[in-house]
């Protein structure tokens, strides 16, 4: 009997041994087929922002992470309506886009849920009660002052009522109805300053704008070649001109101003909620700031605990106490009573 024992200790190391082996093959084809899945694993996003911005967002999240996203560029228009498709047409996991889409979007529930920490430190004001979106970036309105008329009455421009004091001001001001940027100024206003109040402080304002402008960049370049005095324009046009030695200065309004949110959301077609997590909180980082710096985007960030972009005096922005409850519709309203009570002066 004790002749079998060698003989059976061998059959034991050998079956062992292929046990070992098969389970290592087991593990190696496990480890394959999740290199393959990771080289095909992609989130898809769509976004408003540039199509070089995207890319770039794109490679700089694959170098940080070893993650893929595809970021595709859509236009306002195309993100109204992507409630419409229903996903049938290769639907995004994520949006990128500005509050009014994303607001669109939620009443038509193609958003879902979501929160972390990254999310947390952004002001409630700026992004939504039921966490459905989350703001990322925003452009306000400021004032821009001709390096001149700053070194003669600049110290006394500090609020909206400032740009009554002076009869000789002239100022460069938006067209309230060519865009949805100057829009959603005009129903903050509004809804800061009350109907009335408001459109009073509009016509008595009109007597010193030597012309309206449907392109922000239009009203910097008239106050940097000495057309206008004082300027009102988004921060990101405002501190892109600045950066290339344009003559002006750059204030932020002490009594408040409206802002331009843009933010991001997951959606209802989203499958990979561990890349989603990780491209939406990746979206805070100081990877981000060096794309849109890069890209020449100086745009202000939602998060509180981000880089403070200050004024020419060194001061925080100062944001309007708004809501921002009006549709899109309620919004070309106020543009058409804009146009008829106050910069043509008819009806009410």
């Amino acid at each position: 009997m004790k002749r079998y024992i060698p003989i059976a200790a061998v059959i034991v190391f050998v079956i062992a041994a292929l046990a070992f082996g098969n389970h290592l093959l087991v593990l190696k084809k496990q480890a394959a087929a999740q290199a393959a899945y990771e080289a095909e694993r992609h989130l898809v996003v769509y976004s408003d922002m540039p199509e070089d911005v995207n890319r770039n967002l794109a490679a700089a999240f694959h170098k940080r992470t070893g993650l893929r996203v595809q970021i595709q560029t859509r236009t306002d228009d195309e993100l109204y309506t992507l409630w419409r498709s229903d996903g049938k047409e290769g639907p995004p996991a994520v949006l990128i886009a500005s509050e009014p889409v994303l607001r669109e979007q939620k009443a038509h529930q193609v958003l879902r849920p979501y929160a972390s920490q990254f999310t947390e430190s952004v002001p409630y004001p700026q992004k939504d009660s039921d966490a459905m979106w989350t703001g990322l970036w925003l452009d306000p309105m400021v004032f821009i002052i001709h390096n001149e008329y700053y070194a003669r009455r600049g110290m006394h421009i500090r609020t909206w009522d400032d740009l009554l004091t002076d009869p000789t001001l002239r100022v460069a001001f938006p067209d309230l109805a060519a865009t949805d940027m100057a829009g959603d100024f005009l129903c903050s206003f509004v809804e800061v300053k009350g109907t009335e109040a408001a459109g009073l402080y509009l016509k008595a304002l009109q007597s010193h704008i030597s012309m309206y402008s449907k392109v922000m960049a239009a009203n910097v370049r008239r106050v940097a070649g000495g057309e206008a005095d004082i300027g009102i324009v988004d921060g990101a046009t405002a501190r892109q001109y600045r950066q290339d030695g344009m003559p002006i200065y750059i204030v932020y309004p002490r009594d408040g101003t409206s802002y331009w949110l843009t933010g991001a959301a997951v959606t209802k077609w989203c499958r990979d909620d561990e890349l989603a997590q990780a491209f939406m909180d990746w979206l805070y980082s100081r990877d981000v700031d060096d794309v849109l710096r890069g890209s020449h985007l100086y745009l202000t960030y939602a998060n509180s605990d981000a880089r403070k972009i200050l004024d020419s005096r060194g001061q925080e922005l100062i944001l309007f106490p708004v809501q921002k409850q009006y549709t899109g519709e309620g919004r070309r309203d106020l543009q058409d009573w804009w146009i008829k009570s106050v910069r043509f002066g008819k009806g009410e």
